[in-house]
């Protein structure tokens, strides 16, 4: 009794009864009491219902022991992403946390868990040139699309932030646009008054093919300075499903590209062109809207596809680099 007592005194003592909390029960009130972003939440769901819960919810929160979340995690990187399987752990932390700091168990069992290393597969991505989209992908798409396109290659805004484009936000004669970020979620788009960061709020400076189809595209599908500038033949906000299924995949299928990226890999092609042509990384993080610059260099930079033709040319550009003369003597005697 007088450790007890003192535990107490101290804030340590955690509470027998509350380890038989069932996981479920204490999962249900730690949702109840988040607030975050619906696209966070859509997720975390998705992850919570079919992964986490069908697990541990009927556990004891005392009786999950950490050999059991290491068993866990390693059955789940059989079939799952690295990413998938760590945003899971962290679910399963995050809610156990809460009762740890309630003194309903002592430790946090998902503490010292080794998660699946993070690594960039062959379909993390891929990268087009600029010609490729040019020459390739622009001309085979609809009039109507093509300059959503153009934004999201020539100034690296993502689907939301092209969803959420308003008429006020572009500037053609000053050459940029501000970045309002818009967010789909089950098929629903909300749109917001507030940018996914504070760094994702953000002017971007505008490449001359982007200002070329943005002009035409106003001319052709004019917008009021608060009407969405991308819209549906119905004059309705875009839906990434629908766009993909009925525009962006026969687009693709027309244009004769041998690897067909995703629209988000645009993002991925305008900082690895910008990087390649030198552009400083803290010049890419502000104009992509990164809080950190690791970001932008870890997840958003590939390797260009025209890589092996940059080098020859980098290391052919001087005359300094061709065979002295007196090497290739030595290579004729020999």
């Amino acid at each position: 009794m007088a450790q007890v007592e003192g535990d107490k005194t101290r804030g340590l003592y955690v509470d027998p009864a509350g380890s038989q909390l069932r996981f479920r029960e204490l999962a249900d009130r730690w949702w109840a009491a988040r607030e975050v972003e619906l696209t966070t939440a859509a997720a975390n769901r998705s992850r919570l219902d079919n992964h986490v819960l069908p697990m541990w919810g009927e556990w004891p929160i005392g009786r999950i022991e950490h050999l059991d979340v290491q068993a866990w995690v390693k059955r789940l990187s059989r079939r799952l992403a690295p990413e998938t399987v760590a945003s899971c752990h962290g679910l399963l932390s995050a809610i156990l946390a809460t009762a740890v700091r309630s003194r309903k168990l002592g430790a946090n069992p998902c503490d010292g868990v080794r998660l699946p290393p993070r690594r960039r597969t062959a379909d993390a991505g891929v990268t087009i040139t600029r010609q490729q989209l040019l020459g390739q992908v622009l001309p085979a798409l609809p009039r109507r699309y093509r300059a959503v396109v153009a934004a999201a290659a020539g100034a690296g805004l993502r689907w939301g932030e092209c969803v959420g484009l308003r008429r006020r936000n572009v500037d053609l004669l000053r050459r940029e646009l501000q970045v309002v970020e818009a967010v789909e979620v089950a098929g629903r788009v909300t749109c917001k008054l507030y940018p996914k960061s504070k760094a994702s709020r953000r002017m971007v400076p505008l490449p001359d093919f982007v200002i070329e189809a943005l002009a035409e595209h106003l001319a052709a599908f004019p917008a009021e300075l608060d009407e969405l500038v991308f819209r549906n033949e119905r004059g309705g906000p875009l839906r990434r499903a629908n766009f993909r299924q009925r525009v962006w995949l026969p687009a693709l299928a027309r244009s004769g590209l041998v690897e067909r990226p995703k629209f988000h890999d645009l993002r991925h092609c305008y900082a690895t062109w910008l990087i390649s042509e030198g552009v400083p990384v803290n010049v890419v993080q502000a104009v992509m809207g990164h809080e950190q610059a690791s970001t932008t260099l870890n997840r958003y930079t590939h390797v260009p596809a025209d890589t092996h033709a940059r080098v020859r040319a980098a290391l052919n550009a001087s005359a300094a680099c061709s065979p002295p003369a007196a090497i290739r003597a030595a290579g004729d005697d020999r």
